[in-house]
């Protein structure tokens, strides 16, 4: 019993030094950068925001500019640019849009937590996680888009002359990988804020 109590009371001496010595880990210049930072990445994605969530209806308001894009990057050479049509292509585009937006507000999020001095804790490690899943489902909402905003521009064509077309590119694939590389990274995080929380809960 003596024993045991020996040990506890080691233990209990090791935690607290570790405890103590978390903070003293972060310097008051680092902390200080990296608040700087997720400054500077919040305001990002605030800009960010504005511009992916306006261009797609400043886009396919503007006819000649979607047959342009069509022509140079679809290779549409016959297409309908009546209003429907555009109406469609707009709510095809909003799908890479959203989780485009979605993935923005994780961000913001996330370095909002940085900002506050949360950075071994749940909370970052739950939007991390989030971020890398909207990465993963933005590498198959990007292509995807694409396919239905064509089909919505070629839907009034006579028979025959209807696209379905579906591409993958390296963007995707990068964004794919990225995402699974947060995700990875927020376990991780999420595991190290646990074990912080166990220990914290022990002294």
């Amino acid at each position: 019993m003596l024993s045991r109590s020996k040990q506890l009371l080691f233990y209990s001496k090791f935690f607290s030094f570790y405890k103590d010595a978390m903070p003293e880990s972060f310097s008051a210049a680092g902390i200080k950068r990296i608040r700087r930072l997720a400054w500077i990445v919040r305001l990002l994605c605030l800009f960010g925001v504005v511009v992916i969530g306006t261009l797609p209806f400043i886009f396919w308001a503007e006819p000649q500019w979607v047959a342009e894009v069509a022509a140079r990057t679809w290779n549409l050479s016959k297409l309908q640019l009546d209003l429907g049509s555009r109406l469609w292509g707009l709510a095809a585009s909003m799908l890479p849009t959203s989780v485009s937006l979605f993935t923005l507000w994780q961000m913001w999020s996330l370095f909002g937590c940085f900002a506050q001095g949360e950075l071994l804790a749940r909370r970052p490690a739950q939007h991390l996680r989030r971020l890398g899943l909207g990465l993963c489902a933005l590498a198959a909402a990007q292509p995807l888009g694409h396919t239905l905003a064509i089909l919505a521009l070629t839907w009034g064509n006579p028979k025959g002359e209807r696209q379905l077309w579906f591409g993958l590119s390296s963007d995707h694939y990068l964004s794919l990988l990225f995402g699974l590389l947060l995700l990875a990274l927020a376990q991780v995080l999420h595991e190290a804020a646990r074990v912080a929380d166990e220990n914290a809960e022990f002294v």
